[in-house]
């Protein structure tokens, strides 16, 4: 009876391993072999790429089962000895599945070492990709990653800036190897490369940017699709990289007449952002808040237009700024409403005090400014009603003074 349950578990662990399903000791089994076994194949340069490159991928399942192996350590190894770029391509992407805290430990430095001396492209690829899964390996790695940006493939050179993008201003020192990228002659190259210039915060941002801004008249393609990318890219890291040069300004000015409108958007916004400094920009401005085609691109035409000008610079044009509160000619209340807003910005401070100016010139231009606003209480949208309103308000009420925070209030005495 004791012999026959004895008979009976030992069928029961020997069937466990050949399913896989279970374990002997410290050599448990995937698809029908043994963990010692993976290791051998994949360790014996004798065996076929396939064979070799099979055990790779199943020391990964293990490891993912059982990390108690030290598997995932075989396939680094792997990584850094396997005469077969199949196979060490192979060990990157089993590295690369590795999750965050297991890539730290025994994942990002066996890539970013072996990158640095890597000699096939496709093997560079792949462990960059595994990279790229993690911004604090590509920080790390920045070193390793960098000569990779000369790879004779441009799908390396991809994917090596793009990881260097991961690594943030980690990756600044790049850039130098970076700038000669924008005139590769791959386009999906110049695009990676401006999309990381503008998020390393290089050194020498102003050429760098004032070489982008010269871009947005260079970058032709017969298929505008392919160059509409790279022109709204150029515009995203022209305002990331925030240098306000003349020469980035009237980049950007010319812009605002490009064809496409993604371009003019990203032109106006860009332009937005850079203040007083845009100013030379103003009447280019407004000339597309009359005519361009496109209401939101007027919109933002307008916010920029009074960024520009300053509230100064905005006071001197009040009078081109009620022309656009015609609802003949702006028949976009949008814009309407954004005109309203910018001449609110000015207060009582920059034109609500005009209205008891004894300068008549000046008081009649605030008043004829106020004027204009209560024509628009009655505007065909409410939008336009309540904005109308507010900037009435905002305008002729004079702000309450300053409450000195070291002067105590009296004190009252009881009765």
């Amino acid at each position: 009876m004791f012999a026959a349950a004895v008979r009976v578990v030992g069928m029961c662990a020997l069937a466990a391993l050949v399913t896989g399903g279970g374990r002997a000791d410290d050599d448990p089994v995937y698809e029908g072999k043994k963990f010692s076994q993976w290791v051998s194949i994949a360790q014996d340069e004798k065996a076929s790429v396939r064979q070799r490159s099979l055990a790779i991928e199943a020391l990964g399942k293990l490891w993912i089962s059982d990390p108690k192996t030290g598997a995932i350590e075989h396939v680094a190894a792997r990584l850094r000895a396997d005469k077969s770029a199949a196979v060490r391509a192979q060990s990157a992407i089993v590295l690369g599945s590795l999750r965050e805290d297991d890539m730290k430990k025994y994942g990002a430095k066996p890539l970013i070492e072996v990158l640095k001396t890597e000699p096939e492209s496709r093997v560079r690829k792949e462990i960059i990709a595994a990279m790229a899964k993690y911004p604090a390996v590509c920080a790390a790695g920045v070193a390793s990653l960098t000569p990779s940006l000369k790879d004779p493939d441009p799908v390396v050179r991809v994917a090596a800036a793009e990881s260097l993008a991961l690594a943030g201003p980690m990756a600044k020192s790049a850039a130098a190897e970076l700038v000669p990228l924008l005139k590769d002659t791959e386009r999906s190259v110049r695009l990676a490369a401006v999309y990381t210039l503008g998020r390393i915060a290089p050194e020498g941002a102003t050429t760098i940017a004032e070489t982008m801004a010269a871009m947005l008249s260079t970058e032709k393609d017969t298929d505008t699709d392919k160059a509409l990318p790279i022109k709204r890219e150029l515009l995203a890291s022209i305002g990331l990289l925030a240098e306000k040069s003349g020469a980035v300004v009237r980049a950007l000015t010319v812009a605002l007449t490009d064809p496409e409108d993604e371009v003019r958007r990203g032109a106006a916004r860009t332009l937005g952002t850079f203040g007083t400094a845009a100013a030379p920009a103003a009447d280019d401005l407004l000339k597309a808040v009359v005519t361009d085609k496109t209401k939101d691109i007027r919109v933002d035409a307008v916010r920029a237009f009074g960024s520009a000008l300053g509230p100064k610079g905005v006071k001197a044009r009040l009078k081109d700024m009620r022309a656009l509160l015609d609802p003949v000619k702006q028949p976009d209340y949008e814009v309407r409403l954004a005109v309203i807003d910018e001449i609110a910005s000015l207060g009582y401070e920059y034109l609500g005090v005009d209205l008891v100016s004894s300068d008549k010139g000046v008081k009649a231009e605030a008043l004829e400014t106020i004027v204009a606003l209560r024509l628009r209480l009655a505007d065909p949208q409410v939008k336009v009603r309540e904005g109308a309103g507010i900037a009435i308000r905002k305008i002729e009420k004079k702000p309450e003074p300053k409450k000195d925070p070291d002067k105590k209030a009296p004190e009252t005495k009881g009765p």
